[in-house]
């Protein structure tokens, strides 16, 4: 059984009353308060007022601003090792290239990606593959509009080499 849960504005995973029941009658041993749950106040009142020694329920976090003033604020919070927050990234990938063909790809897109402010996140996916190499970890060969990134290819975020098949980057960073 597939229990299905819906994202709300901020991306945060919040499960309903039915989904909840679906999840314990899976597993009757699952601690539903690491998951955010609707109207979670009934359950935790009713908790406190019959004094029953029941973890509460969690609430999706209270938010204050809108969607932009978030990710500015927290744009800089990036979970990852120094070492790659203060790697050079374009040298980085410039370094993958074989020819200047490969390499003007790169100076374009890295522009693209340097103009959306999307530099840190190159430097995270460098981290993400490089951490799923180290521990044998599988994923997939790619999808999507993502694989006519050059760079995401040659970070190794997908196995497709767009230039083999003259796919237009411009589609991914639009």
């Amino acid at each position: 059984m597939v229990v299905k849960a819906k994202r709300n504005n901020w991306g945060d995973c919040v499960y309903d009353h039915e989904a909840v029941i679906d999840i314990l009658y899976n597993d009757p041993t699952f601690d539903i308060s690491t998951i955010y749950i609707t109207e979670a106040e009934q359950y935790n009142s009713t908790l406190s007022k019959l004094g029953l020694p029941y973890k509460s329920l969690q609430s999706p976090p209270e938010r204050k601003g809108g969607m932009l003033e978030h990710d500015k604020k927290h744009y800089s919070n990036w979970h990852m090792p120094e070492k790659y927050k203060n790697m050079n990234l374009k040298e980085y990938l410039l370094n993958k290239c074989s020819d200047d063909v490969e390499k003007q790809r790169v100076n374009d897109e890295y522009k693209l990606f340097e103009q959306k402010n999307f530099l840190n996140v190159l430097k995270f996916l460098v981290f993400f593959t490089e951490t799923l190499r180290e521990n044998d970890i599988v994923w997939g060969v790619g999808r999507g509009s993502s694989v006519s990134s050059f760079c995401l290819f040659l970070i190794g975020v997908h196995k497709i080499n767009p230039l083999l098949y003259n796919l237009d980057y411009r589609e991914f960073l639009r």
